[in-house]
C-alpha cells in the first residue's frame, strides 16, 4: 500500500508552506516541508499547490507500486484533482492513483499539517494496533464483564481547554467502578494533532515504574486491557483500521471502538448483559 498526505498552510502576504508524509506497507519513507513557489492567493490554491507536489513525490518513491492513494483534508481541493485523474495517470502509466479526503485529526494527516507549519515531527512509525468493533463481539464484552477487565479511555475537560490548549482526562475503571480519573494532560494545539500528542504523553507515563505502581495501588491492571476509542480519540485511527494506542506496546492489551456510538456507556450497557 503506497499512500502521501499532504496538507498546506497559508500565509496571507507571507511565505506558504507544504507539508507531506509518504507511507508504504505502513512504515514512513519520506517528510518533507516545502515552501510555496510564487504567491498563492487563498487556501485553495495552497492545497492544490499539496496535491500536485504529492504527485510529483508519488512519481519519485513509487518504484514498483501500483495502487496509490492520495490524501488531502481539503474537500474542493481533492474533487478537483479526483476529476484530473485520468490525465495525471497517463503521465504515470502503470499506476492507480486515488485521491481522497481524510480529516485533519488523523494520525497521518495530523503529521503532515504540522510539516505544511515548519513543526519537526518526532513520533514517526509509531507502534499501532488493529482496532476491534466490540458491538457484535460477545468474547470481548464477556471478558469485560466477568474478568473485571480495566478499561481506558479519555475525556475532554471543557473547563481547563482554552483556545490554545486542550485539557484530557485518563480514565480508567472497571464494569463496575473508576479506579482512577486524576490524571490531566494539557496539551498544546498546533503541531502534531493533539491526540497524537496526549497519546504520547500516556505511553511515557505508563511506561514510568513510579506512575505504574501508584495505579498498581488503585487496583489498576493494565495487562489484557481495553483501550476505548471515543470521539475524543477517534483521529488516532489511521485509514487501515490501524489506531496508535495510549498503552506501550509492552502491555498486552486490545483496542476497541463502536462505529455509531463510541460512548463509555455503550459499552458498558453492552457489557452489562454478559456478567
Amino acid at each position: 500500500m503506497f499512500e502521501v498526505y499532504c496538507d498546506s498552510s497559508f500565509n496571507e502576504g507571507e511565505d506558504s508552506y507544504i507539508g507531506c508524509t509518504v507511507i508504504r506497507d505502513g512504515e514512513q519513507i519520506h517528510q518533507s516541508t516545502t515552501k510555496i513557489p510564487d504567491s498563492p492567493q487563498n487556501n485553495l490554491d495552497c492545497e492544490l499547490a499539496a496535491l500536485n507536489f504529492a504527485v510529483t513525490l508519488t512519481r519519485i518513491f513509487s518504484k514498483g507500486d501500483q495502487d496509490v492513494t492520495i490524501y488531502n483534508d481539503s474537500t474542493e481541493a481533492v474533487k478537483v484533482f479526483q476529476r484530473e485523474k485520468q490525465e495525471i495517470e497517463k503521465k504515470l502509466p502503470g499506476l492507480n492513483i486515488n485521491f481522497e479526503y481524510i480529516p485533519r485529526e488523523k494520525v497521518n494527516q495530523a503529521i503532515a499539517d504540522s510539516l505544511s507549519k515548519k513543526f519537526p515531527v518526532f513520533f514517526l512509525n509509531v507502534p499501532t494496533c488493529e482496532v476491534e468493533s466490540f458491538s457484535r463481539r460477545e468474547d470481548i464484552l464477556s471478558d469485560i464483564a466477568q474478568n473485571q477487565r480495566n478499561i481506558l479511555y479519555l475525556e475532554k475537560v471543557e473547563e481547563k481547554s482554552t483556545n490554545k490548549k486542550t485539557c484530557y482526562r485518563l480514565i480508567i475503571r472497571t464494569i463496575d467502578k473508576i479506579l482512577s480519573d486524576d490524571r490531566l494532560y494539557l496539551i498544546r494545539k498546533g503541531g502534531p494533532g493533539a491526540q497524537v500528542k496526549v497519546a504520547g504523553e500516556i505511553r511515557k507515563d505508563l511506561s514510568d515504574p513510579l506512575v505504574l505502581s501508584s495505579l498498581e495501588a488503585k487496583g489498576v491492571r493494565l495487562e489484557n486491557s481495553y483501550f476505548l476509542l471515543t470521539d475524543e480519540t477517534w483521529g488516532l485511527r489511521s485509514t487501515d483500521n490501524q489506531t496508535c494506542s495510549i498503552l506501550p506496546g509492552s502491555v498486552r492489551h486490545r483496542i476497541i471502538c463502536d462505529e455509531v456510538d463510541r460512548s463509555p456507556q455503550n459499552l458498558l450497557r453492552r457489557a452489562e448483559r454478559f456478567r
